[in-house]
């Protein structure tokens, strides 16, 4: 089971959670009806701040939909409120606002010129076009600079020569705009006129000249990106690097090169980066070169991690052996380590155990590349550094072994090592030592490991509690049954985990007895135990176990009914499943999500049939529907493809997230051949949806169906105005449907979102499905979130929006393997 802590609640979160829903009632990313209304009754209000705060929420609603109250507020008395009202129709793209932006292209006062130019091209409306072209002649520089942006936003091809122009404004801002303009226009027919404005007398302009020329990306600009190299201004010179390095061009390595060499710091970081995103030998050898100079080492090591092939890793690896200098080689080192971290490279060991035995001071890290080396051979030599004295050694060592056994599977002759180091090592790195013994599963160490259960040190016991369950020892049940009752909740729990992998069906039985007894016990731990158990198969007697979870099924505390649902739902048995389907159509039943959810691994046509009343049930709460739509996409048929589309069009708020849920993991139960009958316009079409979550989850589906939408790229998606579900789920899109090469790269080096410039980074691979069972906590890590709305996505890109139970506790039974995270739903505001 995992715990993860809420990124987006606050400290007091779970406190605050019923005042969230009306606080962020118009920022949420759910659609609540009947919001827009009251907005347009607050347009009356006599306060001009209230009124322009009102026209900004407007901005959160599709221009259909706010026509009305958009152009009114246009005419609105006061010019703060109709300038926010011209910036929102710009946002929003209201059509209708077009006349009247362009009457505004006249007025009297410049700041109404400037918001207009802005907003008309926003609209992207060709038919303002003319009056644009225009307003680059007005004689204030904030309009002609406002004009050449706007110019840029429509985008087609007629506006290059009228920006083209702007290049000799006297005014350097206007310069300075044309230029960023025509490195977002990619036309590279505007590379000889910048050129030309390389050597402007204004810095900022040379420096947008120089960055415009590298965005443009043609080899023309070599030449005069090279000269730049020398200019009189430093941020210039920067920006030459910097376009150099987007150009890629080889033939400016030698130049850089010698700036990495011998520049200052700041330039010779600069240099190196460029050469990074040049490539190729002479960046290599100047990297490591660097790694000398300790100011430049950071980005010496970020331009040897770029590369992502083995055969780098490997030709790092060989210029390890016979390297004397000891920061230098300490330093190279780390780089091989955490290039195999990556990705492992078997033909790396060699080097690294020539280097091993030539460098003393480099060894802990040597050791731990070793273990991340990917080659079964290095087992042995690992271990044999556990004999050593050096502490440092040792405890690399261990860190080797951790990961060693994560690439591989166990292997016995880890364990008599391991068990000498269990003595030798530090108090501290014992429960390390303890947890490998668990990997290596020899259970000739359950005797050494069942004394640790008496341990003063929890961490310790935790870790010999775990470890005896890994290891599979009858005689480890015996010694872990007693820790049923123990004060501390987390052992309880973790000896319940350990004996349910270990449980028999005498266990199970005695488990059962307890339970039924009214003396005091953890019934929460003994239903941990049991759902383990009944996940393996293992019953006890089956008729005393059935009796004793549904008497807990009624019990007054609804925690432990909820356990008792989970514990029985884990019973993969037919009469198990029908009762699932009389709990979950029952209305007076406490956990009927619960039961909703369990059914959604159990597709049968009484399963289906069960599914589709409730969700269609509009009697039944929010959150049991919501159970019922999820749980239509892995229980469902081909038919049910339509329906999770519908309830995806038409249903709001979390329902409608979970509809989209359900529809990704349909998509994902399709055979290729039913993939292909999937009417890609219907699933497009869904992306007008502006809930957060069921965006991801369209974009999710869209994934697994390769289909491609007219008029709305995965990098449409990208941008950052998106939310990080949604980027995070349009990066595996783009990876998966090709040709946003581009949109790619910038997202992986520019998002500041760890999961979606990963996803962008790299290519998402298959991976098998597991059971995804979670603790779900506020952002202080220790407030358990009971009975809340909470998202939880997964390494796919699609994301389950539901209800935790009241043990704050939430499944799910078939999710790619991969990190998991947490969000609060009710703090994503509604997308573009």
């Amino acid at each position: 089971m995992t715990s993860l802590a809420l990124r987006r609640f606050g400290t007091h979160a779970r406190g605050a959670l019923v005042c969230l829903l009306g606080v962020w009632l118009l920022t949420t990313g759910f659609e609540w009806e009947g919001r827009l209304a009251r907005l347009e009754r607050e347009l009356e209000n006599a306060d001009v701040s209230r009124r322009v705060e009102v026209v900004r929420m407007l901005g959160s609603y599709p221009a259909d939909e706010v026509r009305g109250p958009l152009l009114r507020a246009l005419e609105d008395a006061d010019p703060t409120v109709r300038r926010e009202a011209a910036a929102v129709a710009g946002q929003v793209r209201l059509r209708d606002a077009l006349p009247m932006l362009l009457e505004w292209l006249e007025d009297p006062d410049s700041d109404v010129r400037s918001v207009a130019a802005t907003s008309l091209g926003r609209l992207r409306e060709t038919a303002a076009r003319d009056a644009l072209v225009r307003a680059l002649g007005d004689a204030e520089a904030s309009v002609r600079r406002a004009a050449v942006g706007a110019l840029v936003e429509l985008g087609d091809t007629h506006v290059l020569v009228p920006i083209l122009g702007r290049l000799d404004d006297l005014d350097p801002d206007v310069r300075v705009e044309a230029a960023r303009g025509l490195a977002r226009l990619r036309d590279v027919r505007a590379v000889v006129p910048l050129v030309g404005r390389a050597r402007d007398d204004s810095v900022s302009v040379r420096q947008a000249v120089v960055a415009a020329l590298g965005a443009l990306g043609d080899a023309r600009a070599v030449p005069t990106l090279t000269l730049a190299l020398r200019d009189d201004d430093e941020d210039v010179r920067l920006a030459a690097m910097g376009a150099l390095g987007r150009l890629g061009d080889p033939s400016a390595s030698p130049e850089l090169v010698a700036l990495a060499r011998e520049g200052e710091p700041r330039t010779a970081r600069a240099a190196l980066s460029a050469l990074g995103a040049i490539a190729g030998e002479r960046a290599l050898d100047a990297a490591v070169e660097a790694l000398v100079r300790s100011e430049l080492r950071a980005i010496a090591t970020e331009v040897l991690l770029q590369p992502t092939d083995v055969a780098t890793t490997v030709a790092l690896a060989e210029r390890l052996p016979g390297d004397e200098r000891r920061d230098h080689a300490t330093a190279l080192a780390s780089v091989v380590l955490r290039r195999l971290e990556r990705e492992p490279a078997p033909a790396a060991a060699n080097p690294l155990l020539r280097a091993l035995r030539a460098d003393d001071a480099s060894r802990p890290v040597l050791i731990r590349a070793l273990g991340a080396s990917g080659d079964v051979s290095v087992l042995v030599p690992i271990l044999t550094e556990l004999e050593r004295d050096d502490e440092a050694v040792r405890l690399a060592a261990l860190e080797a072994l951790e990961t060693y056994f994560r690439l591989h599977p166990a292997d016995g002759r880890a364990a008599d090592p391991l068990l000498a180091a269990l003595g030798r090592v530090p108090p501290s790195a014992r429960e390390r030592v303890v947890r490998l013994l668990g990997r290596v599963g020899a259970r000739r160490a359950t005797t050494a490991v069942r004394p640790l259960l008496e341990s003063r040190d929890p961490s310790l016991r935790l870790a010999a509690v775990e470890t005896l369950g890994a290891l599979g020892d009858p005689r480890g049940a015996e010694a872990l049954e007693p820790l049923l009752d123990a004060d501390e909740g987390a052992v309880r729990h973790a000896a319940a985990s350990a004996l349910g992998r270990l449980a028999d069906d005498a266990l199970v039985a005695r488990v059962v007895t307890r339970l039924r007894d009214r003396a005091p016990v953890h019934r929460h731990a003994l239903l941990a135990l049991a759902e383990k158990a009944l996940a393996r198969g293992v019953a006890g007697d089956p008729a005393q176990t059935r009796a004793a979870l549904e008497g807990a099924l009624s019990h007054p505390d609804r925690s432990l009914a909820s356990s008792a649902l989970l514990a029985l739902a884990a019973w993969s048995t037919e009469e198990v499943a029908a009762r699932l389907r009389a709990l979950a159509e029952d209305p007076s039943f406490r956990h009927r999500d619960l039961a909703l959810r369990a059914l959604a691994t159990r597709g049968s046509d009484a399963t289906r049939t069960t599914l589709r009343a409730v969700a269609d049930d509009e009697d039944a709460t929010p959150r049991v529907r919501a159970a019922a739509v999820a749980a239509l996409g892995p229980a469902g048929d081909e038919s049910d493809l339509a329906r999770l589309v519908a309830w995806t069009r038409t249903l709001q708020g979390p329902l409608a997230s979970a509809a989209a849920f359900g529809l990704a993991q349909r998509a994902r139960g399709l055979a290729d051949d039913a993939r292909s009958r999937v009417e890609a316009e219907a699933v497009c079409a869904l992306l007008s949806r502006r809930d957060a979550y069921v965006r991801a989850n369209v974009i999710a589906t869209l994934t697994t169906l390769g289909h491609r939408c007219d008029g709305r790229p995965a990098s449409l998606y990208l941008d950052r105005a998106n939310a990080e579900a949604v980027r995070a789920a349009a990066a595996r899109w783009a990876h998966a449907t090709g040709g946003e090469d581009d949109a790619l790269a910038r997202c992986a080096t520019d998002d500041l979102a760890p999961s979606v410039a990963h996803a962008c980074a790299e290519a998402p691979s298959h991976r098998p499905d597991t059971h995804t069972d979670v603790h779900a906590f506020a952002g202080d890590g220790r407030t358990l979130l009971r009975d809340a709305l909470v998202a939880l996505r997964f390494s796919d890109g699609t994301a389950l929006v539901g209800w935790t139970d009241t043990n704050g506790r939430m499944t799910w039974p078939a999710v790619p393997e991969g990190a998991l995270l947490l969000d609060d739903p009710l703090r994503v505001p509604l997308q573009p």
